[in-house]
């Protein structure tokens, strides 16, 4: 995989999440909101100003350019921000990237200083990869949605699957996963 860098985001690293979501956006086996919505740039950059704060974002940079991501909103259910316990992840990985583990490192350095103990995820049917990701990470599908968000890309709605998991078993799963394939020797924190 080459070195890569773990940073956790702040609305100095807005320019790096645009270019990597511009790229994804054209990648046709990426499934990131980029499929869901336009990028736009004047919404993401208001919203970077809450990263490491309502927002935990964690970058994973080789060469100068953000290679993956992932995302932790806590405590945004039933109207309010009021069960901290509970986050909700997001997560990409660039195609050059996939199937080398960088998920995983992107998981276990999210979780290690976050105090939240349940996680979700929603994840459109068709991706199966990030399904086997949970999976393997101890995630439970919980439900499908059918039709539940519109992509503005295929102009049509899509199915999206609910996954829950549990803090400790990710972490434990991360660890497992990172000690057998010595994920952690070329990362930088």
């Amino acid at each position: 995989m080459g070195l890569v860098t773990l940073k956790g985001a702040d609305e100095k690293d807005v320019n790096g999440y645009l270019d990597f979501m511009t790229r994804l956006s054209n990648d046709e086996e990426n499934y990131t909101l980029s499929r869901y919505s336009e990028v736009d740039r004047g919404r993401i950059v208001e919203w970077s100003k809450t990263w490491g704060k309502q927002t935990l974002m964690v970058l994973a940079y080789s060469e100068g350019k953000v290679v993956g991501l992932i995302q932790l909103n806590k405590g945004r259910y039933f109207g309010m921000e009021m069960q901290s316990h509970v986050g909700e992840v997001a997560y990409a990985v660039d195609k050059p990237f996939r199937g080398k583990g960088l998920i995983y490192l992107l998981f276990y350095y999210l979780l290690k200083d976050t105090d939240v103990r349940i996680l979700t995820a929603w994840v459109d049917e068709r991706n199966i990869r990030s399904q086997r990701v949970l999976e393997k990470l101890g995630f439970y599908e919980l439900g499908k949605a059918d039709e539940f968000l519109y992509s503005v890309k295929e102009k049509m709605f899509v199915n999206m699957l609910f996954y829950y998991g549990r803090k400790e078993v990710v972490e434990r799963k991360c660890r497992e996963i990172g000690a057998e394939y010595e994920l952690f020797k070329d990362v930088t924190a």
